[in-house]
């Protein structure tokens, strides 16, 4: 209970009556009593009623904070707290006004004009206006800054030029009409320009600090930036601590949050159960029927359910042998039964995916391979053939490593595919290692066949543009195909997006034909969050911004 004048008065006045105390006591004491109420009375608010802090589970420790160098969805987590896009998304993952309050687009799709905000400012105070974007722009297409996400946004008119390096960065279609105008012009059509803005990619960065520190910026001693949080503290392998940032153009309910690293899925279930953590973003298979069926903290209410755009896959390395040979990744491919991981293996509720691009997505049907129709038996007899005719047999049989993240469920679901692959000769060695580490080592080329994952936009180019060969190092197996690429760049030309779909329908199945990669499953969402967290809304980004949240009672 926090205590205060009242409550020391109530608490005093029983012993004013009592005949054990003389005058001089009660003299002495209620002096006392004065004394402890005027040091309450005197002490700041911020000490008497410290506000509460959020305690979220992240799903690892992040490799940086510098939106423009981010490559993790973890660290994309914790960007949408401490920046603001043109563009954001509400509660439900919707997207709505950010930076820019609105904004107009040319009637051949490529001049897109924002108006910013007027109430605009960096949690320095300092203003934000046009030219702080057109300076990040130019700072994330710059080959010095090594972003690995830059073809994001290589529709942007010249991008691709700026980024290898063959013209200068103001030749970058970006410019500031005024300081509350920015005007963007796209080098062809691209109907989804606003989802893209709502990456990190396309976040502002305070070019009045970088110029002064350089790289350390991202310190919290030298931190600025324009979202709803500050960062306030980084703790390697223990939280990332945010408070609200003053200079945001509207109030946020929970001034304080910190984002805890997790171990492993039991990890955080198990601090989530001991009250350490609020929410957490996913839990053990393990324990999901007992929290299905549980009515309190651990489970009912807390325990949220919902499918998420993405798709997990194996990439097989095109650049090495033997998966430079179409009918080993053939073999390898056909002989996985989705199925079973999914419903036999995994049991999480994760969806059976046969396509590379989610079918979750809005407008988009893409073409089923043949072979998922066909019998476990019958694949696994083709899949022993083609290994044989690249000559590997009983005598020679294939031997490969696969790759994954480290972490039980990792492992499960990769010793699965290992006994699926056993079954057609091959001997599997798997390799696991940290989320950092493998996604570090998938980008250099460092691997044969590894797991990855993709998290994202509704639209199928998102997922499909991984496959293209000038892409950069996000094609982890440097898929390479003229007619997919054909393709992927004439989709990449139209504005109406019914004909986009139908040309990537078309790419995709080429890619389809030559197996760079093996699909896997969609992800569900198996979040736990406390009743007490109000304003949480389920959505297929899986997206939740800590501005849109509140504690149930006041606090």
């Amino acid at each position: 209970m926090i205590a205060t004048k009242s409550n020391w008065l109530s608490l005093l006045a029983p012993h004013r009556n009592n005949k054990d105390y003389g005058a001089s006591a009660w003299h002495k004491f209620a002096v006392l009593g004065l004394l402890l109420c005027q040091l309450l009375l005197s002490t700041p608010a911020s000490i008497a009623a410290e506000p509460k802090t959020l305690n979220l589970g992240n799903t690892g420790e992040p490799q940086t904070l510098d939106p423009h160098r981010y490559n993790l969805r973890l660290e994309e987590t914790l960007l949408n707290d401490l920046f603001l896009g043109l563009t954001t998304f509400n509660a439900k993952g919707e997207i709505v006004p950010g930076a820019a309050k609105s904004w107009i687009q040319s009637a051949d799709g490529l001049t897109w004009t924002f108006n910013l905000r007027e109430d605009l400012r960096w949690s320095d105070g300092a203003p934000l206006t046009a030219d702080d974007f057109v300076y990040s722009f130019r700072r994330l297409l710059n080959p010095k800054t090594a972003a690995s996400l830059a073809y994001f946004l290589y529709m942007i008119e010249n991008a691709v030029q700026v980024n290898q390096g063959s013209m200068p960065q103001e030749s970058l279609g970006i410019s500031a009409v005024n300081p509350r105008q920015l005007q963007i012009k796209l080098a062809a059509p691209y109907p989804y320009f606003l989802e893209r803005l709502l990456y990190p990619i396309a976040f502002p960065v305070p070019k009045h600090v970088i110029e002064r520190v350089g790289d350390n910026w991202i310190k919290p001693e030298h931190w600025v930036s324009n979202g709803a949080y500050k960062l306030q503290a980084w703790q390697p392998q223990a939280y990332v601590e945010m408070t609200a940032n003053p200079h945001f153009y509207t109030s946020v309910a929970i001034e304080r949050v910190r984002y805890h690293p997790l171990a492993s899925e039991q990890s955080g279930y198990n601090r989530y159960r001991s009250g350490e953590l609020d929410a957490i973003p996913s839990v053990p298979t393990s324990e999901l029927q007992t929290l299905k069926n549980s009515p309190n903290k651990s489970g009912g209410k807390a325990l949220r359910l919902s499918p998420l755009l993405s798709s997990m896959y194996l990439v097989f390395n095109v650049a090495e042998q033997p998966f430079a040979d179409l009918r080993v990744r053939k073999a390898l491919s056909i002989a996985v039964d989705q199925e079973i991981l999914t419903s036999k293996v995994m049991r999480s509720g994760d969806k059976p995916s046969y396509t590379f691009a989610p079918m979750l997505i809005s407008n988009y049907q893409p073409a089923t391979p043949n072979h998922v129709r066909l019998p476990l038996r019958q694949r696994q007899a083709m899949a022993k053939e083609l290994l044989n005719e690249a000559g590997f047999n009983e005598a020679n049989p294939l031997t490969i490593t696969l790759r994954h993240v480290s972490g039980l469920e990792g492992k499960k679901i990769n010793l699965a595919i290992a006994g699926m692959w056993r079954g057609i000769g091959v001997k599997t060695t798997l390799h696991q290692a940290e989320l950092k580490a493998h996604f570090t080592d998938l980008r250099q080329g460092k691997f044969s066949v590894a797991w990855a994952g993709w998290i994202g936009e509704n639209n199928a180019e998102h997922y499909l543009s991984l496959l293209q060969s000038n892409i950069g190092s996000v094609n982890y197996g440097r898929y390479q195909s003229k007619e997919f690429d054909a393709l992927m760049t004439k989709a990449q030309a139209l504005a109406d997006a019914t004909q986009r779909n139908e040309l990537l329908s078309a790419a995709a199945a080429v890619a389809a034909q030559d197996y760079p990669v093996v699909p896997l499953y969609n992800l569900s969402v198996k979040r736990l969050v406390t009743p007490q967290i109000k304003g949480w809304e389920d959505n297929l980004r899986d997206m939740h911004q800590v501005r849109y949240l509140s504690w149930e009672d006041a606090r």
